[in-house]
């Protein structure tokens, strides 16, 4: 029973993979995994846009003006700001 005991205390706080160790890790990969699925719908959402700006002339136009904010010859631009 004490060779039992001093296992267990060794396993989990002196050895290189102790049991605290391996708990971190365990969070550190859930966290890694949250933002693994979060890149990828991104990922997923910029292919799609990347297919809508190569097919439909509007849809290119429109994120021309809205990202690199430009405007035909005739027309006024007016920026509004959010505070």
């Amino acid at each position: 029973m004490l060779v039992f005991a001093a296992l267990a205390i060794w396993l989990t706080f002196f050895d290189q993979n102790n049991f605290v160790y391996q708990y971190k890790l365990g969070k550190q990969i859930e966290e890694l995994e949250k933002e693994k699925t979060f890149y990828e719908k991104e990922i997923q959402l910029l292919k799609e846009q990347r297919e809508a700006l190569n097919t439909d002339e509007e849809m290119l136009e429109r994120y021309a003006r809205e990202q690199f904010l430009m405007k035909r010859p005739n027309e006024d631009l007016f920026l509004l700001k959010e505070e």
